[in-house]
């Protein structure tokens, strides 16, 4: 008396049936129940005999080497261009302003601004840029004051206003951030704003101060980089920002806005 052998499997039983029959159906109906079977990276489309195969996923759009070098060579071109337009110096707020606009208008549309609404931004932001350059020399030479020792305190004193120009510094970048982000903003709004970021999130003054200070210095050791420093230091800023500083500043009056924007 012989014993009887196993049941035949599905697998079995789909190769006795032909080669024609299909074999997924009985790897599934083989599966435990409540599982699922295998589907590569979870996207599948049936081909014409009903497999289903995993589908490869769409490649991420990256940009390539031609991208990157325009947009540093812009970069390069609003820092000459900024640079040309601070050489009086009293004139430096406003040129940072309006490369400020130029840099956040290519970073975020990926072309250049026209020229006329930045040559009208230029002069308007003439007279509120004058107090800040007063502000940077007075600034400048009380902290060559306490660096020689004409004052007294020594280190102390001296780590203390370099920690408080540091941030001011990165106060005043926040401010060129808000000019260019709403371009025609009146610049006690831009002020106020970048003063309620820097005291309540003081490291979203900090971080692009640190980054100012890193391009000083390379500017200081390579002079004739300067133009070029301006304008990845005002890129910098922006990015920085973005991801530190994303509220976005109080918009520009209607009257002032209309017809001044980069893109017009």
């Amino acid at each position: 008396m012989t014993r009887p052998g196993p049941a035949p499997g599905p697998l079995a039983a789909s190769a006795a049936s032909g080669p024609g029959a299909p074999v997924a159906g009985s790897l599934a109906a083989s599966a435990p129940h409540g599982s699922k079977p295998f589907s590569g990276t979870g996207k599948s489309a049936p081909d014409a005999a009903g497999m289903n195969w995993p589908a490869d996923e769409t490649p991420e759009n990256r940009p390539d080497w031609r991208e990157k070098f325009a947009l540093g060579a812009d970069l390069a071109l609003i820092g000459i261009v900024v640079t040309v337009a601070a050489l009086p110096a009293l004139t430096l707020p406003a040129a940072l302003a309006a490369g400020s606009t130029a840099v956040r208008h290519r970073y975020v549309t990926g072309k250049l601004p026209s020229f006329r609404p930045l040559l009208r931004q230029y002069g308007r932001s003439l007279l509120p840029g004058l107090p800040a350059v007063l502000i940077g020399l007075l600034l400048l030479v009380d902290l060559i004051a306490v660096s020689r020792g004409w004052v007294p305190g020594g280190t102390p004193v001296l780590v203390l206003t370099a920690v408080v120009v540091t941030w001011l510094a990165g106060a005043a970048t926040l401010t060129l951030v808000a000019v260019g982000r709403e371009p025609g903003i009146r610049w006690r709004a831009a002020l106020r704003w970048a003063g309620d970021q820097a005291i309540t999130r003081p490291w979203t003054a900090l971080a692009p101060a640190l980054a100012g200070v890193l391009a000083f210095f390379l500017a200081l050791s390579m002079p004739a980089t300067i133009p070029l420093v301006i304008g990845f230091h005002l890129f910098a800023a922006h990015v920085i920002s973005d991801r530190l500083a994303p509220a976005a500043p109080p918009t520009a009056p209607a009257a002032t806005r209309g017809g001044h924007h980069p893109g017009a």
